[in-house]
C-alpha cells in the first residue's frame, strides 16, 4: 500500500533546490499521522553541518520510548542510530555512519526480526 502523505513546516526552516535546511534548534518538519507495519523502509538524504546530541533525522513516536520509530547520531559523535521501541525493541548503530558536511543516502528497512540499515547505495 502506498499513501501520499502532506510534510508541514514548524519554525520556518528553510526550503532550496537542495532540500530543508533546519536550524538545529527548533525547526522541524511535521508529517501526517500515518500507520505502518510489516515490511517498512524510509529513506533520506542527509547533510549534517555539525553533529549535536541525539539530533534526529527523523523521530515518529508518542513520546519517550512509546513507539518510537527513529534515526539520528548518537550523543554528540557522528554514529549512526536507527531504532524500533518498544514493540519489537529493534536498533542498529554504525561508528562513524555521519559525514559532517556531506550529503548521506541512508535507506533503513525492517521485516519481520530482521532489520537493515544502507549507506550510500
Amino acid at each position: 500500500m502506498h499513501k501520499h502523505l502532506q510534510a508541514h513546516p514548524i519554525n520556518s526552516p528553510t526550503c532550496s533546490s537542495n532540500g530543508i535546511s533546519l536550524d538545529g534548534n527548533d525547526d522541524y518538519i511535521d508529517i501526517d499521522d500515518f500507520e505502518f507495519g510489516g515490511i517498512t523502509s524510509f529513506e533520506v538524504y542527509v547533510k549534517y553541518d555539525s553533529f549535536n546530541y541525539h539530533s534526529p533525522v527523523y523521530d515518529f513516536s508518542n513520546g519517550v520510548n512509546s513507539d518510537n520509530v527513529r534515526l539520528n547520531n548518537f550523543s554528540e559523535k557522528s554514529d549512526f542510530v536507527w531504532y524500533v521501541l518498544p514493540g519489537r525493541g529493534f536498533s542498529s548503530s554504525v561508528d562513524g555512519g555521519w559525514n559532517a558536511s556531506i550529503w548521506t543516502h541512508v535507506i533503513v528497512t525492517v521485516s519481520g526480526n530482521s532489520m537493515n540499515l544502507y549507506k550510500n547505495v
